[in-house]
C-alpha cells in the first residue's frame, strides 16, 4: 500500500510540479509527454529548483546557478556543488590573490531527491567522493574520469585549487551537506550515516577552522523557504525627522547604526551584496581608512556621534514610499557610495551581537536617499560618487551609454538586458527572456572574435580587456547585432539541451563553438563582422543546422580529448578554424 502523503509534502509536489510547468509551452509539455520525458525533465528541474532555494541569501543570477549544477550520471550524490569565498561564488577566473586574512570558504554539496523519502545510499556515494574526490592530491594522483563526471571533477579541482591558494591566510572551512526531498521523517540509520560523513571528512581536514554539517530539507521547508520573501523592498527606520530636498526624489535622514545594519542584512544576518552592486570600489579590508571607521565604531567612551566623524551613504531608490515620520519603504536600493563604511558597521555589528540583542548601540548614521530622474541620472551619480578612486573601468562596463541602449533595444524584441544583476529576476520576468551582460559577452566573444574557448573559461572576466571591450561595444553601435547574438545564443544553448545527445558536462563545453559555427556556416564566413551579425537570417537556425554544428564541434571536441581542459584551451578553435566545413551553407 503507498504511504499517504501529510498535506506538506502534496503541497510542495504541487508546488514544484506548476513551478517547472510554468517555464514551458504547451508545445513543449506536448513533446515532452510524446517521448516519455516528463518525469525525467520535472526531476532535472526540481535541482536547480532547490538549489535556488538554498543558495537565495546569496543572490545568485540563473547563469550562476546553471554553472553549480552537475546532474546528468556520474555525479556521486552530488546534484549541485557551489563554492564561496566570504559570500563571492568562485569560479574558475575568480581573482583570489587580494583574499585577506581569515577568509571564510564555504562548499556547498547538494543533493535533490523528487521522491518522499531520505535513503541511506545518497550517504554511501557522499562517503565514496570523500574517499576519492576531497583529499587535496587526489586529482592529481588518479584518473576519475570513467567514474565521474567532468562538471564533478571540475568543481572539485576548483574547490582543491581555491583551498591551498588560501591555505596561508588561516581559512574557516564550512563543508554544507544538503539533502533536499519532499520526506518528512530521518530514520535513525540515515542519521548515522550522516554521523559518519561528518567524522569521515572531519579526518581529512581535522583543522578547528572546519565545520561539517548535514542539513534535511523537507517538504515543509521547501515551502518555507519558497514563501520567504525576495528582498527587494526594503523598510528603513530612521531617528530623526527627514530633510525632504525634493518631494519623493530627494531624502537626508540619520538612521541608529543598528537600524542600518538590519536595513543591509538578510533574516540570517548576513549581508545583502546585491544592494551594493552599483558601488564599484570593492570593499578594500584593512586599509587604513577602513581601519580608522573600525576604530571609530569600536570606542565604547565616544564624546561624537558617528555621523559626525563619517561622511555617511549615497543611496539610490526606484521609489520611496515614506509610510510614516519615521520609516521608509525603498524599492530596489542602491548604495553606490558607502561601501567600506557599510562593511565595517557589519563587521562591527557581527562581532559584537549582545549589543545588537541589548539595544546598546544609539549612535547614528547619516543618509543621503535619491530617485533619479531617469538611468541616465543614475549612471551618471554612480560615476561621480565612484570618481575619487582609480577604478578598473571593466567595472563600470554596465553604466556606459551603450549598456541602456542594448536595454532600451532589446526591451522592444521582449527581452530583458539583466546589466543590473537580477534586476528582471527580482521583477518577475521569465528566465528565458533574460539576457546577462556576461552572456551576451560570452556569445558576441563566440561569433565575433571566434574566441569561444574565452568564453567557456572566463565567464566573469571577459570584458576586462580594453581593446576587446571597445571593439565590441563602444565602436558597435548596430542594435540588432547584439539583439542577434541573444537570439542565437538562447536558441542554440536550447536546442542543445532538448538534443539530449550530450550530458550537461558536454553541453557546457560545446554550446559557444556551435553558437560561432552555425552562424559561420550561415554567413559561409569563418571572419564575422557586427553588420554582418546583426542583418543574419536567424531563420537558418533551425534545429536541423545546429544539431549538424553541434555533431561537427563534438566529434573534434572527442577526438581531442572529450573534456574541460579541451573546450578551454585554443586546441578546438584552431582546429575547427582550420578546417572549410564551416564556410560551407547548410544543405
Amino acid at each position: 500500500m503507498a504511504k499517504r502523503l501529510d498535506n506538506s509534502q502534496i503541497i510542495a509536489k504541487e508546488l514544484i510540479k506548476k513551478s517547472f510547468d510554468e517555464k514551458l509551452s504547451l508545445e513543449e509539455k506536448d513533446k515532452l509527454r510524446e517521448k516519455n520525458n516528463y518525469d525525467k525533465e520535472l526531476h532535472d528541474f526540481f535541482e536547480s529548483f532547490s538549489a535556488d532555494l538554498i543558495l537565495r541569501p546569496y543572490d545568485l543570477s540563473d547563469e550562476e546557478l546553471e554553472q553549480g549544477i552537475i546532474g546528468g550520471g556520474n555525479d556521486g550524490g552530488c546534484d549541485g556543488l557551489f563554492l564561496f569565498v566570504n559570500d563571492e561564488l568562485i569560479l574558475d577566473d575568480t581573482p583570489l590573490e587580494k583574499t585577506k586574512k581569515n577568509p571564510v570558504i564555504d562548499f556547498y554539496i547538494i543533493q535533490s531527491k523528487f521522491e518522499i523519502s531520505f535513503k541511506e545510499s545518497v550517504f554511501d556515494k557522499w562517503k565514496s567522493i570523500i574517499d576519492n574526490l576531497f583529499s587535496l592530491d587526489t586529482l592529481e594522483t588518479e584518473d576519475f574520469s570513467r567514474r565521474y563526471n567532468h562538471d564533478l571533477l571540475e568543481s572539485f579541482e576548483r574547490f582543491h585549487n581555491t583551498f591551498k591558494a588560501l591555505v596561508t591566510k588561516s581559512p574557516k572551512v564550512n563543508f554544507k551537506f544538503i539533502y533536499v526531498s519532499l520526506g518528512n521523517e530521518v530514520h535513525l540509520n540515515v542519521e548515522q550515516q550522516a554521523d559518519e560523513v561528518k567524522l569521515k571528512l572531519k579526518a581529512l581536514y581535522p583543522s578547528p577552522n572546519t565545520c561539517v554539517t548535514v542539513e534535511y530539507v523537507n517538504a515543509q521547508k521547501i515551502l518555507e523557504l519558497y514563501d520567504a520573501p525576495a528582498k527587494t523592498d526594503f523598510v528603513l527606520n530612521i531617528s530623526e525627522t527627514p530633510i525632504i530636498v525634493s518631494e519623493e526624489k530627494e531624502y537626508i535622514v540619520l538612521a541608529d547604526l543598528n537600524q542600518y545594519f538590519n536595513f543591509i542584512t538578510n533574516e540570517n544576518k548576513k549581508l545583502i551584496k546585491h544592494i551594493f552592486e552599483a558601488n564599484v570600489r570593492d570593499y578594500q579590508g584593512k586599509t587604513t581608512v577602513n581601519k580608522e571607521i573600525a576604530e571609530t565604531l569600536k570606542k565604547n567612551n565616544y564624546t561624537e556621534d558617528f555621523w559626525w566623524l563619517n561622511n555617511g551613504i549615497t543611496m539610490l531608490a526606484s521609489e520611496i514610499d515614506q509610510k510614516s515620520t519615521k520609516i521608509f519603504e525603498i524599492k530596489n536600493p542602491e548604495i553606490v557610495n558607502g561601501l567600506q563604511t557599510s562593511t565595517e558597521i557589519y563587521n562591527y555589528f557581527t562581532s559584537n551581537k549582545e549589543m545588537v540583542l541589548e539595544g546598546e548601540e544609539n549612535r547614528r548614521l547619516l543618509i543621503r536617499i535619491i530617485v533619479p530622474n531617469n538611468d541616465d541620472s543614475r549612471d551618471n551619480i554612480i560615476l561621480a560618487t565612484n570618481s575619487q578612486t582609480s577604478i578598473p573601468k571593466a567595472i563600470l562596463r554596465g553604466t556606459d551609454s551603450i549598456h541602456r541602449e542594448i536595454e532600451n533595444y532589446l526591451k522592444t524584441k521582449d527581452l530583458f538586458y539583466d546589466r543590473r544583476k537580477n534586476y528582471y529576476k527580482n521583477e518577475g520576468k521569465p528566465k528565458e527572456k533574460i539576457i546577462s551582460i556576461q552572456f551576451l559577452a560570452q556569445c558576441l566573444i563566440s561569433i565575433l572574435l571566434n574566441k569561444p574557448n574565452y568564453a567557456r573559461a572566463r565567464p566573469s572576466t571577459l570584458l576586462n580587456d580594453e581593446e576587446t571591450y571597445e571593439y565590441l561595444y563602444l565602436n558597435n553601435r548596430i542594435l540588432n547585432s547584439y539583439y542577434k547574438a541573444s537570439l542565437i545564443g538562447k536558441k542554440v544553448k536550447k536546442t542543445i539541451k532538448e538534443l539530449g545527445l550530450y550530458t550537461v558536462s558536454e553541453q557546457s563545453d560545446i554550446s559557444f563553438y556551435v553558437m560561432y559555427v552555425c552562424s559561420a556556416k550561415t554567413l559561409t564566413s569563418k571572419e564575422i563582422s557586427p553588420e554582418q551579425l546583426g542583418n543574419i537570417n536567424f531563420d537558418l537556425f533551425s534545429t536541423e543546422n545546429i544539431k549538424t554544428s553541434a555533431q561537427y564541434v563534438f566529434n573534434k571536441y572527442k577526438d581531442l580529448g572529450r573534456n574541460d581542459k579541451i573546450a578551454k584551451s585554443n586546441k578546438l578553435i584552431d582546429s575547427i578554424l582550420s578546417d572549410e566545413f564551416i564556410t560551407q551553407p547548410f544543405n
